[in-house]
Order: structure tokens, then C-alpha cells, then sequence
């Protein structure tokens, strides 16, 4: 993880909100894309985790 990189809790979390806010049918549709890409970055950034997490397993289990 990079110094001032989210965890990959910090990251579900966010990822979290910002579904809420894009399903809630109160919100301002202007601030839509903005919050699609910003939990796009979150999922992107859960999956680099998810998949690091799966090559450690692997390592550790001898499936390379």
C-alpha cells in the first residue's frame, strides 16, 4: 500500500456511500458522474486489493 493510499476497508466503505447516494432518487443528477467515476475508483481499487490478497493466498498455498 502507498503512503496516503486508502485500505481496502477505507475503500469499501466509501464505495458503500457513494452507492447510496447514486440510488437515492432525492439526489441532484449534476453530481451523478461525478460520483459514478469516484466509485468506479473505489471498485477499481478494491479489486487491486482483492487480487493482491488472491496472490498472497496463492503463495501461501503453493498455487502459483
Amino acid at each position: 500500500m502507498k503512503k496516503g493510499e486508502l485500505t481496502y476497508k477505507e475503500a469499501l466503505e466509501k464505495l458503500q456511500k457513494l452507492i447510496e447516494q447514486i440510488e437515492d432518487p432525492d439526489r441532484d443528477p449534476e453530481s451523478l458522474p461525478g460520483d459514478v467515476k469516484k466509485a468506479q475508483d473505489m471498485l477499481n481499487l478494491c479489486r487491486k486489493y482483492l487480487k493482491g490478497f488472491g496472490d498472497q493466498l496463492d503463495k501461501l498455498t503453493g498455487e502459483q
